[in-house]
């Protein structure tokens, strides 16, 4: 008799701790769905290339819950909410995409600008279009 008792509490155990990893997995908000506040952003990917020497290539792709007028740009090096129009007419300065102690600098074809420091190292940004 004893012995049936072990094995069902054994069930009911095996039971209960199954039904308890499932919730903690299922849970748990996928990052996906979440809702961003206005007015902010995420990175969603991010991709670096070091196979040049010296040199490396990083993309990143950002998720941004923008209001009326702006849309994703980058400000202080991270990605943002900024005015429509600097990326309308490519004065990418203008976002101050570069950290303090950084000088902006548009490319001669405004594809993108460069960040440098006092140091001479030169931070270069192109920009792409987007799906």
């Amino acid at each position: 008799m004893l012995a049936g008792w072990r094995e069902l509490s054994t069930g009911i155990s095996a039971v209960l701790g199954c039904l308890l990893f499932f919730w903690l997995l299922y849970s748990q908000p996928t990052k996906e769905g979440k809702e961003l506040e206005v007015g902010t952003c995420e990175i969603t990917a991010l991709d670096r290339d070091i196979s040049h020497p010296k040199r490396m290539i990083a993309r990143q792709t950002a998720r941004c819950a923008c209001r009326r007028g702006q849309v994703a740009g980058t400000t202080k090096a991270k990605p943002a909410c900024v005015d429509a129009q600097i990326i309308v007419n490519r004065q990418w300065c203008g976002m101050e995409p570069c950290d303090d102690g950084e000088q902006c600098t548009l490319l001669i074809n405004r594809s993108g600008w460069s960040c440098t420091r006092q140091l001479g190292r030169i931070k270069t940004v192109t920009v792409g279009q987007s799906c």
